[in-house]
């Protein structure tokens, strides 16, 4: 079963993008009723033939393309050009994650599409952007978060940077931005009857994500370091070690907390008792109370700290507990999906919209098992030109 309705049904994307970024926002678009068509070569997406293999299918294609039609189509043919901006006339959006000297070579830049639609918009996510002299770099997410400040906050002063729990934070990032981009154009395409081009970047969605360090260092001067385990506003806020595993403090009144974890000599001491005073000698604070919360398990403190004190606290769970965790389950956040006869799970759609998205969302597709349907039923074609762009494509094999 298809989503059937949702707020973006009958907005029809034709998404040629290959990476993370473009991939995650056309998923994002789709679990909210947009028609995701997916234009692959005939040899496939290159994400097909990732690694690791998730039993028949790479996983980053399993997780990335619900809800996506396939379209193997060569876009370099004469023919396959022709296919390409017949269907732009009848879509609202060209989405791509392409390097800025790509757009023109393709033809899919928007004064290009603007000859076949007028109202289109045409979205393109870039690693740097589309102007400057870093537009054409060779690039992806690690790379332009190195370049965007992001790996000079991530890990322990004294060590390497890490890579911010080895997710791909500028990607993710990027496609999100993007679709803020789209449902924008949309609205304005909608209202003045005009096609949108939008620039979207890795580093620019990374800058965003950064601006509350930005906006510190403009304020006082000092440039951001490398920010460990605790957040740099209170010595209670980070995360902690316990008598068996780890657990988070949010921020919070660090005056209670201390009471509250046996600590209550503290407000006596005037180097301890007050907020300032914890800062200014932090070294010794943080000795004190990384040394009580090693004495109890992180479910003994969560049972004190969160549930009988209301103070924001939590476990730090990995994947096997996560999976079987009541919040996600309540939250119907882990989906079961079925390919080529056989199930896999993914982690499902954001989006909670009762009464109006309506349908399930359908497993990523296979390679160009929506050519014939999409020729047919969206372009018209007839059965010989169906069958000549089939054997265009397997020619291409």
């Amino acid at each position: 079963m298809a989503i059937i309705d949702g707020p973006l049904k009958g907005i029809r994307i034709i998404d040629l993008s290959q990476n993370l970024s473009g991939s995650f926002g056309t998923m994002l678009l789709g679990d909210l009723g947009a028609e995701i068509i997916k234009l692959e070569p005939p040899q496939g997406d290159p994400m097909r033939n990732g690694k690791p293999q998730v039993d028949f299918e790479d996983y980053q294609m399993l997780s990335l393309n619900r809800n996506k039609k396939s379209l193997a189509l060569n876009i370099n043919s004469s023919q396959g050009k022709k296919v390409f901006y017949t269907l732009v006339k009848t879509s609202d959006v060209v989405y791509s994650d392409f390097r800025p000297d790509i757009l023109n070579k393709l033809g899919i830049n928007l004064d290009t599409l603007k000859k076949f639609n007028p109202e289109v918009i045409q979205c393109n996510i870039s690693g740097f952007g589309m102007g400057g002299p870093d537009k054409d770099l060779p690039d992806d997410g690690l790379v332009v978060s190195g370049h965007a400040g992001i790996l000079s906050l991530s890990g322990e002063k004294g060590r390497l940077p890490v890579i911010p729990g080895g997710i791909d934070l500028g990607d993710i990032s990027a496609g999100i931005f993007a679709v803020l981009s789209i449902l924008s154009a949309v609205i304005y395409r909608n209202r003045e009857k005009k096609g949108v081009e939008i620039e979207s970047s890795i580093f620019n969605s990374l800058l965003m994500m950064e601006k509350v360090f930005f906006q510190n260092m403009f304020g006082t001067g000092v440039t951001p370091e490398l920010q460990g385990r605790r957040h740099h506003l209170l010595p209670t806020y980070g995360i902690f070690a316990t008598k068996d595993g780890y657990m988070t403090i949010g921020p919070s009144d660090d005056m209670k907390l201390t009471d509250v974890v046996g600590l209550e000599w503290m407000k006596d001491d005037p180097k301890f008792n007050n907020t300032f005073n914890r800062m200014v000698n932090k070294v010794e604070f943080t000795k004190q109370f990384e040394k009580v919360l090693l004495t109890k398990t992180t479910s003994e403190w969560l049972i004190i700290i969160r549930d009988k004190n209301d103070l924001a606290a939590g476990p730090v769970l990995n994947y096997e507990q996560i999976i079987n965790d009541p919040q996600i389950l309540e939250n119907q956040m882990i989906k079961e999906m079925e390919l080529k006869g056989k199930k896999y799970k993914t982690i499902g759609s954001i989006f909670k919209m009762p009464g109006i998205i309506e349908g399930e969302a359908e497993s990523a597709p296979d390679l160009g098992q929506h050519t014939e349907e999409i020729l047919k039923n969206i372009l018209n074609y007839s059965d010989t030109q169906i069958k000549d762009i089939l054997n265009e494509n397997r020619s291409m094999l």
